[in-house]
């Protein structure tokens, strides 16, 4: 079909990137994303960082080409689409994501200009499902000798550490590993959690079957749906005879990342699949037995996700069988000195193998930084250190990346005198009980419920701490040593204000 340019002639960045245009793309449940003429990323929204691992990386001013490696392609779509000014519609292909994982989409890539000159290009993507990037045969029938097969995965040999808290969840983790069932893993984001799922796999007598991984919070829960379950032909237009991950996975083990953000009404399905270890797929009267275990990753405690709501109980009680806290590095800080040392030896930024020392002052730095990012922020700081050392046979103050340094700067700034007097005037507080209600006039015939002086009292500690933090909930979080998600929970709960 000839493609009338016409159409497009005037459609240009600023037109699909005012406020009014991004307000839609950032609330939108398909990925969006608009590279400039050159190819550089000037927007992705929310959902498309959230499922590709770009929400700790800044990936605006960044090449396209940079943030996606083609599968079996010789370029991705989007540098298609821009050689050629013309639309590249319902595109169904795979990519390399960050976290080694094959994502299979179905895209739509659409050529912007600005008065008949080539402007960008904007994409449309809706996720189709994501594979560990080895391949896998269906389970043979029970009558068939079996098939011995080796899948590359990490083991509990990849997890560097000898710090105690890390040691306690090893043990854990390797007693997890021989048992037949359902584990809940859970700790901040870059703690190795994944590490950890693909590690009690490998030990698992799962091991010669493979593992089938599906991040719940990258998909449309209609999308999702389908992807776990599978569909019949006619369940919906152009829906054909396609098996689920639970099928894919039978014999093996399915891994369900931020299993906190599957919604209520799927999670009451999946349930019942775990109950019955049948499956039936969509616009299908049949059910297929299944074989499988689940392993779930949340980023936040799971009591906390069942008190919010966003987790039903019951599916919680199924899937925490064994349940593992993965500690953040901030617990853990032993293990920074080695975890520097594998880092700089393994990167390939060094593939001399020179000698490489690290300063005292640098140390020290680290030691004394919270690493929210944890385990995934020392790689990368480490990363960025080494592209930067130049001549230098250890790395220095400046050779480390400049968001680092700030960040150090932000950590020193936030400890100083502002900081003492605040937590100074909250154990004051508590002392005189000015600002609380201590019931010492009370007379017998009033009413004042305990349960809203302690929600007071939370709600001024709470405001207290964020204006020590500048208004910095992660910060606040570490402070009062709950989850940003939990922090987040209170602030609307008890109606804080944030500055």
């Amino acid at each position: 079909m000839y493609f009338n340019k016409e159409k497009f002639f005037d459609i240009s960045r600023k037109d699909v990137l005012n406020p009014s245009m991004t307000a839609i793309w950032d609330d939108m449940g398909i990925g969006v994303a608009v590279v400039n003429g050159d190819g550089i990323c000037e927007y992705m929204n929310p959902i498309q960082r959230k499922a590709d691992s770009f929400r700790l990386i800044d990936v605006v001013g960044e090449h396209i080409t940079k943030l996606y490696v083609p599968y079996e392609l010789e370029c991705i779509p989007t540098i298609e689409c821009l050689r050629k000014a013309e639309p590249v519609l319902k595109k169904s292909y795979f990519y390399k994501t960050t976290n080694n994982f094959r994502a299979s989409t179905v895209s739509d890539f659409f050529p912007l200009f600005e008065r008949g000159k080539k402007d960008g290009v904007i994409a449309f993507t809706i996720w189709t499902g994501t594979s560990p990037l080895v391949e896998h045969k269906p389970r043979p029938a029970k009558s068939a000798a079996p098939i011995k097969k080796t899948y590359d995965y990490y083991t509990f040999d990849s997890l560097v550490g000898e710090d105690e808290a890390l040691l306690d969840v090893l043990a854990e983790a390797r007693a997890a590993a021989k048992s037949p069932s359902h584990v809940m893993i859970w700790g901040e984001s870059g703690t190795g959690k994944e590490v950890f799922a693909q590690a009690i796999h490998a030990e698992s007598a799962r091991r010669n079957q493979p593992l089938i991984a599906e991040n719940c919070a990258a998909i449309p829960e209609n999308l999702l749906e389908a992807i776990l379950f599978g569909t019949a032909k006619g369940a919906y237009t152009d829906a054909g005879d396609r098996p689920g991950l639970f099928e894919e996975a039978d014999g093996g083990t399915l891994l369900l990342d931020e299993l906190n953000s599957m919604p209520l009404g799927l999670q009451a399905k999946l349930l019942r699949v775990l109950q019955e270890k049948r499956v039936r797929r969509l616009g299908s009267r049949t059910e297929i037995p299944v074989d499988v275990r689940v392993i779930s990753i949340l980023n936040e405690s799971p009591l906390n996700a069942v008190g919010q709501g966003i987790l039903r109980s019951d599916l919680f009680y199924r899937l925490a069988v064994v349940g593992i806290a993965v500690p953040p590095l901030r617990h853990r800080k032993k293990d920074i000195p080695l975890l520097m040392r594998t880092f700089i030896e393994s990167s390939d930024q060094n593939q001399g193998g020179r000698p490489i020392g690290v300063d005292p002052e640098i140390l020290q730095m680290f030691f004394d930084y919270d690493w929210p990012g944890n385990i995934r922020e020392l790689l990368h700081v480490i990363e960025g250190s080494l592209a930067l050392l130049g001549d230098r046979s250890s790395i220095e103050r400046g050779c480390l990346p400049l968001h680092f340094r700030e960040a150090c700067k932000n950590v020193d700034s936030a400890q100083g005198p502002k900081q003492m007097q605040s937590l100074q005037r909250v154990g004051e507080t508590f002392l005189t009980g000015k600002d609380y209600f201590d019931y010492s006039g009370i007379k017998r015939n009033s009413v004042v419920p305990l349960k809203n002086c302690m929600q007071e009292y939370e709600a001024q500690c709470i405001r207290n701490v964020l204006e020590v933090t500048g208004g910095n909930v992660a910060k606040a979080a570490r402070i009062l040593q709950i989850t940003g998600a939990g922090l987040r929970y209170k602030i609307k709960l008890l109606d804080v204000e944030i500055d």
